[in-house]
Formats: structure tokens, sequence, C-alpha cells
């Protein structure tokens, strides 16, 4: 039952009302969903079944059994939990593009504040910085960034500059004069990845007991599909740490850890 790390078992979450369940075939969580809904009549209590919903992450679906109680729960393709998307494929994409959409809403919405000349540059800056940024990264610290995602992040961000600066694209002021101006050093992408490295070091900090660093060092025991693997989170951390020059273990020094965290090696 559940996935098993380090000689333990993780079988489900909890966050407030909501729990998830967690499995390694379609058998297992099914008897881990009946076992629950007895134990909560026990106490008086009833699984909301509209509200619950399956998704079965990587691989094929397996064949149908009209005999399995999951039967009755809507299976889906990705869902919401905690504010990001887990889709099925088990990536971040999808998560970050609902970010970047997000993150473009907002921007449209504040369109006529920033095109205002009667508001200092500033002030904008504190605007983007407090609402957009956040908006955008959101959850940001475990996500898979590849390339492409990096460069959607950082397009939503220079459309602010422009718009903030007002400048438009037909003025064929290039990206790097844009950010001067604005004297925005760092790239939300970078920002990301600020977090991401403050993330990793703080987990490296916990106790071995602990089920994040536990999650941290887990491997599946499945055989990977042929072709070229996707850019995993640890491969991302190491990537990162490689640009900005940190050695792999001085994590142990938090405060060193933290001051170099935003320090990248510019060519």
């Amino acid at each position: 039952m559940g996935i098993e790390i380090d000689e333990s078992c993780l079988t489900t979450l909890f966050f407030g009302d909501d729990q998830v369940i967690i499995a390694n075939c379609e058998e297992d969580i099914d008897y881990m969903l009946r076992k629950l809904k007895e134990e909560y009549e026990k106490w008086g209590l009833n699984i909301n079944m509209k509200k619950t919903e399956y998704l079965h992450i990587g691989g094929e679906q397996e064949e149908e059994d009209p005999s399995l109680q999951l039967r009755e729960i809507r299976s889906c393709k990705e869902y919401k939990y905690l504010g990001s998307i887990i889709s099925k494929e088990g990536t971040s994409d999808n998560d970050i593009a609902y970010r970047v959409q997000q993150g473009k809403k907002c921007v449209r919405i504040l369109n006529s504040l920033l095109w205002s000349s009667q508001i200092s540059l500033n002030t904008k800056m504190t605007i983007y910085r407090a609402i957009v940024e956040p908006i955008m990264t959101y959850g940001s610290e475990c996500w898979q960034l590849s390339v492409k995602n990096k460069r959607s992040i950082d397009t939503v961000e220079v459309d602010f500059l422009r718009r903030a600066n007002r400048v438009s694209r037909l003025e064929h002021i290039p990206n790097a004069e844009i950010r001067r101006r604005s004297k925005r050093v760092h790239t939300t992408s970078e920002q990301i990845e600020t977090r991401q490295l403050i993330w990793y070091g703080h987990v490296m900090r916990m106790d071995n007991t602990r089920w994040p660093k536990r999650a941290l060092n887990y491997a599946p025991i499945n055989r990977r599909k042929k072709g070229r693997p996707a850019i995993s989170w640890m491969k991302g951390i190491e990537n990162t740490m490689r640009d900005r020059a940190i050695a792999e273990d001085e994590w142990r020094d938090r405060k060193r850890w933290r001051s170099k965290c935003g320090m990248r090696q510019r060519p």
C-alpha cells in the first residue's frame, strides 16, 4: 500500500479537511478508499464523492475493472491541490502555464495604471513585486524549470516593464535596455531559482526522518521510458548551483547558503 520510501510507506496527505490517498496500483487505491469510507462512517462522517477525483500519474492507464469502487469517482487529467496543478504527466508544465496565464491577466487588468504618467516607475515596480510576481511564482519552489518555461515567465515580466516604462514594442527598444531603465537586475526566472535553492537548503538541513527529506531522495522503481528524460527538479538545482558557483555541501551553513543563493556568475 502507498509508496515505499526508505523502508517507510507514504499512504496519505492531509491539509485541513482535504485528504489525498496514494498507491502504486488501482487495486491498492480501491482497497484504501473502501477502508477509508468505513472508518469515516464509524465517526458519522461521509466522503463527498462529487468533489473526489482520481488521477493516474505517468505510464499507461490500466485496463478498467468495473468491479472496483474506484469507478464511482470521476477520473481527471489534472486537478488543483493547495493552489498548484497536478497533472497526469507528472511535470510542472501545466502549473507553470496556468501561473503565466494568471500573470498575463493581472498585467492586462493593470494596463491603464502602468501606462499612466502620473505614477512613478518606482511605484509601478513595487506593484510588480507585491502583486504580479507572487501570482506568477506561487509554488515555484517545486517547479521543474525548462528553458521554455523560463522564457515564458520572463516574457510576462518584460511585458510589464515595457508598459511601466511607457515604451511600445514598435519603438524596437531591446529588453536589456528596458530592464536597465527599470533597475531590474535579476529576472523573475532567476528569482525562482533562488527560491528553489533556499528551499533545497532548508530541506537538506532537516532530520532524515522528515518526509520532505525522504521524498527528495526518492527514486521510482519503475523502468524509465525510452528517449531523453525530462529535466528533473534535482537536475535543475544542480545546474543552478553550478551557475552560481555553489559547492554541494554549503547548505550546512545556513547564513552562507542564503547569501550565495542570490549570486549568479555572469560571463
